[in-house]
C-alpha cells in the first residue's frame, strides 16, 4: 500500500519549492546561451599593377585582389612627382600650398620688403608703417586691459 501513496500526487500542504517574486527575478541576469559574435578574418593577398604583392588580413572573404590603379605614378596621389625636383612638397601640397596658392598675388613672399629698405623712401615707408602698426597694437593692448578690469572697451561687457 505504501508503493500506491508514493506514486501519487503530493498533497500542496507537502510542497517545499520556493516561489519566486518579480523583484527577486528583475535582481538576476540571465546567461546568454549564444556566444558573443566574431568577425571572422581572412588572409588575402593584394597585386600591385608594378607586380609587388603582400599578404594581409581582412573581414573579406576575397583571396586575392588586383590593384588595376598604380599609385606610384598618378598626379592625385603623388603630385609632387609631377611637379619637378626644385619644389619641396610642403611649398605646394597640403595647408601650407593652399595658403600660398591663395595669397600668391599679394606680395609680401620672400625678401620682397628688404628690397624696399635699400633706398631713403623705402626706409622712411618701413618706419610710418612700425608706427602704425605700434599704435594699433597699443589700442588692442588697451582694449584687451580694459576688458580684464571689466570696463568693457569697445566691445562692452560680455
Amino acid at each position: 500500500m505504501s508503493a500506491v501513496l508514493s506514486l501519487a500526487r503530493p498533497s500542496s500542504s507537502s510542497l517545499t519549492t520556493a516561489v519566486s517574486t518579480s523583484q527577486s527575478r528583475a535582481l538576476q541576469q540571465s546567461r546568454r546561451v549564444l556566444p558573443n559574435p566574431f568577425a571572422p578574418h581572412f588572409p588575402q593577398t593584394v597585386f600591385h599593377v608594378d607586380g609587388s604583392t603582400f599578404t594581409h588580413y581582412t573581414t573579406s572573404p576575397r583571396s586575392l585582389f588586383k590593384l588595376t590603379k598604380d599609385t606610384t605614378n598618378t598626379p592625385l596621389w603623388n603630385a609632387t612627382r609631377f611637379l619637378g625636383e626644385a619644389e619641396e612638397e610642403d611649398a605646394v601640397t597640403g595647408r601650407l600650398g593652399r595658403f600660398n596658392r591663395r595669397f600668391e598675388g599679394l606680395g609680401g613672399s620672400g625678401s620682397a620688403w628688404l628690397e624696399q629698405a635699400d633706398t631713403e623712401e623705402g626706409v622712411e615707408a618701413l618706419k610710418k608703417m612700425q608706427i602704425e602698426a605700434q599704435a594699433v597694437m597699443g589700442t588692442h593692448k588697451q582694449e584687451k586691459e580694459d576688458v580684464k578690469k571689466g570696463k568693457g572697451g569697445k566691445r562692452g561687457k560680455r
